[in-house]
């Protein structure tokens, strides 16, 4: 082809045809133009291709992450709600009118346990690398704003009861510094030190300790309870979201 061309130009020099052979240079560099400019666009087709490729693949291991983590939270869910309710139960008891002296001592050494368990870890990789590759900007605006909205929304959930939870461990510190309570796999004191722990109590201390604890582990299990339940139910959406948008692509 180039040669043929090439021959062109030099038949056309060789006549003398000057005008002709200016409109063939400039037809020329049009057609050169024309095709840089379709390979230019064929490049750009590919990068968008492999872009929006790159994205359905990560919207894939997000819905994946959001699977696994409805497992998580069904599994751990029951657990926050029996504890809530048998930290209210405890109350319940301490604040009946014919509650006694005795009643709190029973409770407190033998019944309550101070102890807190952290959030759930969820798995976040996923909607980080979204993030940080620029990637959900290629997302629809309503999916794009239902994912940041969600994760925004898990993240104020989490920030709260972290924020309760280090109040709640100076708390438990004092707590544990003063007082025994029932035996478990991290505090089996024995007997002994049991008895001379409870023989000596200040009751008003007592009561005012476990009233501000019980208070604390209320508001940690609504807390998370609160971040489960919304965790759990706006993943089950955002996941049918996200399976609607790859459908229709």
């Amino acid at each position: 082809m180039i040669k043929f061309f090439r021959k062109i130009r030099q038949n056309m020099i060789n006549e003398h045809r000057a005008t002709k052979y200016a409109l063939y240079a400039i037809g020329e560099i049009f057609l050169v133009v024309i095709g840089i400019l379709i390979a230019l666009q064929i490049n750009n087709w590919n990068e968008n291709r492999k872009t929006i490729v790159q994205a359905h693949k990560l919207l894939i291991a997000l819905q994946h992450d959001l699977v696994q983590d409805t497992v998580l939270i069904h599994k751990n869910l029951p657990e926050v709600i029996d504890q809530f309710q048998f930290n209210e139960s405890l109350r319940a008891r301490v604040a009946a009118p014919k509650a006694t002296s005795d009643t709190l001592i029973n409770i407190t050494r033998h019944e309550f346990n101070p102890n807190w368990n952290n959030l759930l870890i969820y798995n976040t990789n996923t909607y980080n690398s979204l993030n940080e590759t620029g990637l959900i900007e290629e997302l629809s605006d309503t999916l794009k704003a239902n994912i940041k909205n969600f994760y925004n929304g898990k993240s104020y959930r989490k920030g709260m009861v972290e924020s309760i939870t280090l109040d709640y461990r100076n708390k438990l510190a004092n707590y544990v510094d003063t007082y025994t309570f029932g035996s478990t796999s991290l505090h089996d004191q024995g007997a002994l030190i049991d008895s001379l722990v409870w023989n000596t109590i200040d009751l008003g201390h007592l009561a005012a300790s476990f009233q501000g604890m019980s208070n604390f582990k209320r508001l940690l299990f609504r807390l998370t309870r609160d971040e489960m339940e919304y965790s759990l139910t706006n993943s089950k959406n955002l996941i049918e979201q996200i399976d609607n948008y790859l459908t229709d692509k």
